[in-house]
């Protein structure tokens, strides 16, 4: 069953914030007294209803609205842009605008708001009740029209409760503009109220300005043409949605974190009823841009936000989609906000895309990487930099590790069943290991961290009987995540050899960062168990590092 019936008429208690619950918190944001008023084309009049609002514009600046969308059958977005080409001319001196449509609705540049919570592009469903013709519906100027034939009656109508929609969506992002604006404001005063005591740095400011970062770093194009380029995470949602088109024909899904919208538009062309596309960064303008580009306007509607905190236009979603892995997987926390999403829209029975995910670790043995990154400082054009090689073994790295410097298989350190997994499940508290050797190597230098992602058709498929829909295994192709690299810090313990048939045995551990929920901390504790019959073992060796 669809829960396309839930999508929001564009009624405020539809649009009501999930942090607001009653009437009277909605007072604290929005006192009584500002109560909305039209303001005139010129700006200079404010008027208490549509109605009149509308004669003034007839009456001194020759602009009909009603007229205009008659004649041009416009829809939401020709109207907003109809009443900001308008505000735009008329503070420019020119009192009355050529409204032939030729000359607003080309492009994208109407669409911004001219006036700040501009109380007309919030009542566009109320110019278009005027636009049915119904006889007991009263004209601005004290006429009323003959009706119109039953079947142009009908007609227009089912335009206008589709345009309803539209104008739902527009309210919707205009609100979550809004509240950005509000919290933005508290934070600021929060801010300059906090003081720092004996030299500690507040945390809750540091996490608001750690978070903020993460979400700027998306606004860039870089990033997502990254994304977009690599076919093998691209392709694997693609086929997957394509494959599979009778489990989002006729649904509502959600896509969390939507960037430029790819996921929606896979989605809307598998025939999923309705889309909603949430992110908090600016590139949901582009996706914007993006669907109606692709004429996926009456389908996918995108709105900005943090998902915990923008406003849906429906109560439950039979899907959720999202990209949502960072690097070594939990990198960037944002599993924590799908799950959040998951928990609060996700109909029973609804489906998780992708559905699993594991950790998975391996050995790691190259001395030609070893030899490039570190001795190198050992002679930078003859000179010694031997202090640029302090704490380079705390850091996780990204690359990219080829095949032969790995000599063992990989094992699953963690699993995560998206349908069923809980925030506090992604913190891993000393997962055993045991990984053998399945070649000799000089040196021991590190671990290899990689994920695996798998969907599922059905929410009870366990991950036994998932498809994989991508690896980023260094066995795999190349994926724009590479892997994580936990190196071995040789300045406290010579890394040992390997012999065919040698294990490691140790724990791993998992956490978010102690400064940054974003960060990772990883803690591995490990010894070597010769082949030999003896049997005999290392010490146990322990190291600690940060993925920043």
């Amino acid at each position: 069953m669809s829960h396309l019936d839930d999508i929001s008429d564009g009624s405020d208690d539809a649009l009501e914030p999930n942090t607001l619950d009653d009437e009277d918190e909605w007072k604290d944001v929005e006192p009584d007294d500002l109560a909305p008023s039209f303001v005139s084309f010129g700006g200079s009049t404010r008027f208490p209803t549509i109605e009149r609002f509308l004669e003034d514009g007839k009456k001194n600046y020759g602009v009909d609205l009603i007229e205009i969308q008659r004649q041009n059958n416009l829809d939401t977005f020709g109207m907003i842009k109809l009443i900001n080409f308008v505000r735009v001319h008329v503070s420019q001196g020119l009192f009355r605008p050529d409204t032939s449509p030729e000359k607003f609705l080309e492009g994208n540049d109407y669409l911004k708001p001219v006036l700040d919570d501009d109380a007309l592009l919030y009542s566009i469903d109320d110019i278009f009740d005027l636009c049915k013709g119904n006889p007991n519906v009263h004209r601005p100027d004290g006429l009323n029209e003959t009706p119109l034939a039953e079947e142009d009656f009908e007609d227009l109508k089912q335009k206008c409760d589709q345009l309803r929609e539209q104008v739902a969506y527009y309210r919707s992002a205009l609100q979550t503009t809004y509240l950005e604006k509000m919290d933005l404001q508290e934070q600021n005063i929060v801010e300059k109220s906090e003081t720092q005591s004996d030299g500690e740095t507040n945390s809750r400011s540091t996490k608001e300005k750690d978070d903020s970062h993460y979400f700027t770093s998306y606004a860039y194009n870089e990033i997502h043409e990254i994304m977009l380029q690599d076919k093998v995470r691209t392709d694997a949602y693609r086929d997957f949605i394509y494959d599979n088109k009778n489990l989002f024909a006729g649904k509502v899904v959600l896509d969390v974190g939507c960037g430029t919208g790819i996921l929606s538009l896979f989605c809307a062309k598998a025939g999923a009823a309705k889309v909603i596309a949430v992110d908090n960064s600016s590139i949901i303008d582009k996706a914007r841009e993006i669907v109606f580009e692709n004429g996926f306007g009456d389908t996918i509607q995108c709105l900005r936000g943090k998902i915990e905190e923008v406003a849906l236009p429906v109560k439950k979603v039979d899907v959720i989609v999202s990209e949502w892995m960072g690097y070594c997987l939990l990198y960037e926390a944002m599993l924590d906000s799908v799950i959040w999403a998951r928990d609060r829209y996700l109909a029973p029975g609804g489906l998780m895309v992708p559905s699993h995910a594991t950790l998975r670790l391996s050995l790691f043995a190259d001395d030609d990487y070893i030899t490039d990154k570190f001795a190198f400082w050992n002679s930078v054009y003859g000179f010694k930099m031997s202090c640029m090689q302090e704490k380079a073994y705390d850091d996780i790295i990204i690359r990219t590790v080829r095949p032969n410097a790995v000599p063992s298989r990989s094992e699953t350190f963690l699993e995560l069943p998206l349908h069923t997994v809980k925030q506090d499940d992604l913190t891993v508290r000393g997962a055993c290991f045991g990984l053998t050797a399945e070649r000799e190597t000089d040196d021991l230098h590190g671990f290899v961290i990689h994920f695996d992602i798998f969907f599922t058709r059905d929410h009870t498929e366990t991950l036994s009987a998932a498809k994989v829909g991508f690896t980023t295994s260094p066995l795999a192709a190349e994926t724009h995540w590479q892997q994580a690299l936990a190196l071995i810090d040789s300045s406290k313990s010579r890394a040992p050899s390997l012999k065919t048939g040698d294990q490691v045995h140790g724990q791993i551990a998992l956490r978010k960062g102690s400064t940054n929920f974003r960060e990772l901390e990883i803690d591995i504790e490990w010894k070597l168990i010769s082949a030999d019959e003896d049997g005999s073992s290392s010490k146990i060796m322990q190291q600690t590092w940060q993925m920043r």
